[in-house]
């Protein structure tokens, strides 16, 4: 049941190799190929490995693949999240990193300048950027849900595939719609070309003008 996470470590080691720098460790005597799903047969010890492919029986992601890749991208993130300034003094603020972002070939004309502004003053275009955001990440969900099943079993359950991939395609349209709505309502109500002048908005404007 559920309470042997009072009883049991997640590692035989506990946090000694985590403390002690030795966080090889974790990665050693993993699950086998021969593991049977649900069994202790074939289980090894490791928390954290980098496998690579697919659990031969489930077709699934292996479990200690996944640890490993949340725990990465949570150090990541945290380190990453120390490069923007948030109320202490240290980072870079949104608006220089922005201001700096001219390409060096200048075929992007005066680059992201004025982009800052441009976001903060626009709710239409907070919405539409994040709507996009969500709209995209949706879609790669329900590709890699098929592509790298992380479920036990996902992959051999077609019905189950077919519908989690139309499911999170569906959810990606209507959000999609509304990004392009609002970045739309955006571009006729708040876009101001004194403030955007030779940037990449305006740019895009002028080539669809052009067209």
């Amino acid at each position: 049941g559920w309470d042997n996470f009072i009883t049991v470590l997640p590692h035989p080691l506990g946090l000694t190799p985590f403390f002690t720098g030795n966080w090889a460790a974790y990665a050693q005597n993993p699950d086998s190929a021969a593991h049977i799903f649900g069994t202790s047969e074939g289980s090894g010890d490791a928390i954290l490995t980098f496998l690579g492919g697919f659990h031969p029986q489930t077709q699934s992601l292996w479990l200690t693949d996944m640890a490993h890749h949340h725990l990465a991208i949570a150090v990541i993130f945290i380190v990453a999240g120390h490069m923007y300034r948030t109320n202490f003094g240290i980072g870079h603020r949104m608006k220089a990193i922005l201001d700096a972002h001219v390409a060096p070939s200048n075929r992007l004309g005066a680059g992201h300048k004025g982009l800052f502004d441009t976001v903060n003053n626009s709710l239409h275009f907070q919405l539409g950027l994040a709507l996009a955001s969500v709209g995209t990440i949706t879609s790669l969900v329900a590709q890699h849900m098929y592509a790298l099943p992380p479920y036990a079993f996902l992959a051999v359950d077609f019905t189950t595939q077919a519908s989690l991939y139309t499911h999170h395609q569906y959810i990606a349209g209507f959000i999609m719609c509304g990004a392009f709505a609002h970045g739309a309502i955006f571009f006729i109500r708040d876009y101001d070309p004194e403030l955007n002048k030779g940037n990449v908005l305006a740019r895009m404007l002028e080539h669809k003008e052009a067209i």
